[in-house]
């Protein structure tokens, strides 16, 4: 898995998340893919908002883009054998999983009608780590 060229970062309200250290993290310490399920990710990012051609009301996503941070283009052309990142946040003393890295991914996956696609998932241990504030 290439690092890229610029620092991604994912943004979660006030918490920031570095994609690039989440993915030399996962260099380091290699861990089984699994499959995350597409349909279930794509409603909770309200992926079907961000088709090129919406044009209902103006909305604001608890996480994930909206369209004016949101490439549709770009995303039809992802590698969908890369897998996502998955992180595990701690809420209340229970795990909670957070997509950090592959909406793009993701978006393509639910367009094509893809019922998984690979990923890794991070300990809270290792979400702590690549969460810069």
């Amino acid at each position: 898995m290439p690092l890229a060229s610029h620092r991604q970062t994912f943004h979660y309200g006030s918490w920031v998340f570095d994609i690039d250290r989440a993915q030399k993290l996962l260099q380091e310490q290699p861990r089984p893919v699994v499959q995350t399920p597409v349909a279930d990710w794509a409603a909770a990012y309200h992926l079907h908002l961000l088709t090129p051609d919406y044009d209902g009301e103006l909305w604001c996503p608890v996480f994930g883009p909206d369209q004016s941070h949101f490439d549709a283009g770009y995303a039809m052309q992802t590698d969908l054998d890369n897998p996502v990142i998955i992180a595990t946040m701690q809420f209340d003393g229970n795990p909670a999983l957070l997509l950090i890295d592959g909406v793009h991914r993701m978006y393509r996956a639910m367009s094509e009608g893809l019922s998984t696609l690979p990923a890794y998932i991070l300990t809270a241990d290792e979400t702590a780590k690549v969460r810069v504030r």
